[in-house]
């Protein structure tokens, strides 16, 4: 059987609505989460929500 691989968490800046993939973070178990950037590159805004939960947050 293939491996399907596994698709990111993306986040969307509240401020300009730019759509980023999130930075995998490993824990010491050898798990892994994803994170939001901690900057828009496009505006400087610190402010983001997971893209599933985006159109919920207005």
């Amino acid at each position: 059987m293939s491996h399907v691989p596994e698709r990111p968490h993306e986040f969307v800046c509240e401020n300009c609505h730019l759509i980023y993939a999130g930075t995998v973070v490993r824990s010491d178990e050898n798990e892994h989460h994803y994170e939001s950037p901690t900057e828009c590159a496009a505006c400087g805004s610190t402010a983001f929500v997971e893209l599933d939960a985006y159109p919920h947050t207005r």
